[in-house]
């Protein structure tokens, strides 16, 4: 897996461990990724001030900023960015507000290496870092919707935002079948990487932000089916 990472890749590390940050960043370094590591929150905010990162990994109780408060910092000035907590926090409500904010993952310490690293080529494949088995490129349209995936750009009625790479690849998938339901497994393992509670729970956040996009066209709308999934059609009673 390793020689599929585009380089360079730009990590930022922020872990006031002074023996895990070390550890985390030599082994990184080992892989070809360029790692920029601070010990506090603020000195993660300031590091992402001077560099665009492609991908970052946050703890969660960290000196001067929290995780949670560097993350939604982050995200404000760079929404696509791919964001992995660390943490030895377990509790539920701590995981659902990291994913609610925009985090990607979620990792309880102790981890091993190993382990993380597969999160992160995962995420980086998600957001074409890593070298895609096939290319997923095509643009898609329904009603007044079109969708950009390899820009991650979405327009409806000729307005045009950009995407997180969850919004993009979550539209994206939707799209692909036509009107047809898609299963809530299917989408979980191709876009979030895995199916457990927690990121179901991510899911049905991103649901509700994929609504919001796409109110401004009224014959759009996402439908759930209970015990099968979801899928966007086109209702023309609603013109």
């Amino acid at each position: 897996m390793d020689s599929e990472i585009k380089e360079p890749i730009q990590l930022l590390l922020v872990e006031d461990d002074v023996n895990l940050s070390y550890l985390l960043e030599e082994n990184l370094r080992a892989k070809g990724i360029s790692v920029s590591l601070a010990k506090t929150g603020t000195g993660g905010l300031e590091l992402a001030s001077k560099t665009i990162f492609d991908i970052c990994i946050l703890d969660i109780m960290l000196p001067e900023m929290d995780g949670f408060t560097l993350a939604k910092a982050l995200l404000e000035q760079q929404p696509s960015l791919p964001i992995i907590f660390l943490t030895a926090r377990v509790q539920e409500k701590d995981k659902l507000l990291g994913f609610e904010i925009g985090a990607d993952d979620y990792i309880s310490k102790p981890f091993s290496f190993k382990e993380l690293y597969y999160r992160i080529t995962a995420i980086l494949r998600r957001v074409n870092l890593v070298a895609p088995a096939h290319s997923e490129n095509e643009n898609l349209s329904i009603g007044s919707l079109v969708l950009y995936p390899a820009q991650r750009m979405l327009s409806v009625n000729g307005e045009q935002r950009k995407l997180s790479q969850r919004e993009s690849g979550l539209l994206q998938m939707l799209l692909q079948h036509n009107g047809q339901y898609v299963n809530r497994s299917e989408i979980l393992k191709k876009v979030w990487g895995n199916d457990d509670y927690f990121t179901a729970k991510s899911m049905d956040v991103y649901i509700t932000r994929l609504r919001k996009l796409i109110k401004d066209d009224p014959t759009l709308e996402v439908e759930n089916l209970y015990g099968t999934g979801y899928r966007i059609r086109q209702n023309m009673a609603n013109i």
